[in-house]
């Protein structure tokens, strides 16, 4: 025991060794890969960056117009980020907070179904002229 004199005064009289979490928030390193972000307006639905994906944790339905996001999935290679032809996938680099269930994010691009409406209106211009 008395060996142990020291180092218990050492620790009584110096700062705490560990930070103290809820109050002291550390921030990320720099190049940090935090977690990924989707934009719909930008997403032509092309399918690039389920092909690409390790973990399959991007699936694509282009009947539907949907791109389903397993985000506990993904292991943050940004692969798809650098696939995307029309950068509608971005690397945000702050970490996601802690969740308790599986989600699924959904995401429907609004580019494609502004391009289907109105190749589907020039459609029906075009009988209307016939």
């Amino acid at each position: 025991m008395p060996f142990m004199l020291p180092t218990i005064i050492k620790n009584l009289f110096t700062g705490y060794a560990t930070r103290l979490y809820p109050v002291q928030v550390r921030e990320p390193f720099e190049k940090a890969r935090g977690h990924v972000v989707f934009n719909d307006d930008k997403c032509t639905m092309c399918g690039a960056c389920a092909l690409r994906c390790p973990s399959v944790a991007i699936t694509t339905d282009k009947d539907k117009n949907e791109l389903a996001f397993y985000p506990l999935r993904c292991i943050v290679c940004e692969v798809c980020v650098h696939v995307c032809p029309s950068d509608a996938i971005d690397l945000i680099y702050k970490w996601r907070p802690s969740l308790y269930d599986k989600p699924v994010e959904l995401h429907k691009s609004t580019r494609v179904t502004h391009l289907r409406e109105s190749a589907d209106e020039a459609k029906k211009e075009e009988m209307k002229s016939d």
